[in-house]
């Protein structure tokens, strides 16, 4: 155990001792010049590795931002502005009505009577079963079972239609306007509407 422990410190020692090699150090240094896309950052890395993977990229990004293309005018964005312009592209909705729209249940009725008629089933078809098993009578607790067993997509059928909502009908419909002219032999009357 004491090997263990004493190999353990020694590959501890050596990495403290020699860090990372030049060519992770390049890697890292490189991906950062990128992401900065920043003159003093390329100049700072070519000063650091003259012979590095990204040399020539450098050469060619520090021509680019001196030469001013329109790339390099504008600074790399802060998260800040980066998120203001996100909200920027977010599309705008337009809500032409803002009056609730009201619905109703046509098949309320229906529903509700299937629900009832398939749960008194159930509720049957458990209290034949249990007086047939009982009295030990297997016809009567079969009966029982299959009174049951049709109760159920009676009162799950029930449930559906209680839930189908439907929008009222002509619910938008706006008395727009109303007149009533008098003539020699009565009245003429007038409505409009909007829909």
């Amino acid at each position: 155990m004491k090997k263990f422990f004493l190999l353990t410190a020694l590959l501890l020692a050596v990495f403290a001792l020699f860090p990372e090699d030049e060519g992770s150090q390049d890697d890292n240094a490189c991906d950062y010049a990128r992401k900065a896309q920043n003159i003093e950052v390329w100049q700072k890395y070519l000063e650091k590795f003259p012979e590095g993977k990204c040399a020539f990229e450098a050469e060619s990004e520090i021509a680019k931002l001196q030469n001013g293309t329109p790339e390099a005018e504008q600074p790399a964005e802060t998260p800040a502005e980066e998120e203001k312009y996100e909200k920027e592209k977010e599309p705008t909705y337009i809500v032409l009505s803002s009056e609730p729209v009201l619905y109703y249940r046509p098949y309320k009725a229906a529903g509700i009577s299937l629900l009832v008629i398939g749960l008194a089933a159930d509720v049957a078809g458990g209290v034949t079963y249990y007086t047939g098993w009982y009295k030990d009578d297997s016809k009567m607790m079969l009966g029982g079972l299959i009174t049951s067993i049709l109760g159920v997509p009676l009162w799950i059928t029930g449930a559906v239609l209680i839930g189908i909502r439907r929008p009222v009908p002509n619910q938008n419909v706006e008395l727009s306007s109303f007149s009533v002219a008098p003539t020699k032999g009565g009245a003429y009357a007038s409505l409009g509407f909007n829909f």
